[in-house]
């Protein structure tokens, strides 16, 4: 899977918000400040670090396959309605090219 700058910018903004869609996100699960952990244990995370542990755990709800958008391409292949122009797919083939070899 190939992540573009766009893409990392929403997943950033859907950490901020919490909300993917119409959705909201469950928040990460809560420390225990009641637990006691021996001083040469305990770690503290900086805020870079704590944003990424909050976008993997988001990231980790969103399931692999989208199972809605696979039944419905399904439905549209089988029924013959399911036609995407020659020219949008150079598009695209470009648009990752370009998106690729930026940095």
């Amino acid at each position: 899977m190939k992540i573009s700058l766009d893409e990392y910018s929403r997943v950033l903004q859907l950490s901020r918000t919490g909300r993917v869609g119409a959705a909201v996100l469950p928040a990460p699960p809560p420390v225990d400040a009641q637990e006691e952990i021996p001083p040469a244990a305990s770690v503290e995370l900086s805020p870079r670090a704590q944003q990424i542990r909050q976008i993997k755990f988001i990231l980790d709800e969103i399931p692999e396959v989208r199972e809605e958008m696979v039944q419905e391409l399904r439905r549209k292949i089988e029924a013959g309605e399911y036609n995407v122009s020659s020219a949008e797919i150079a598009d695209l083939i470009v648009r990752r090219t370009i998106a690729d070899n930026v940095r």
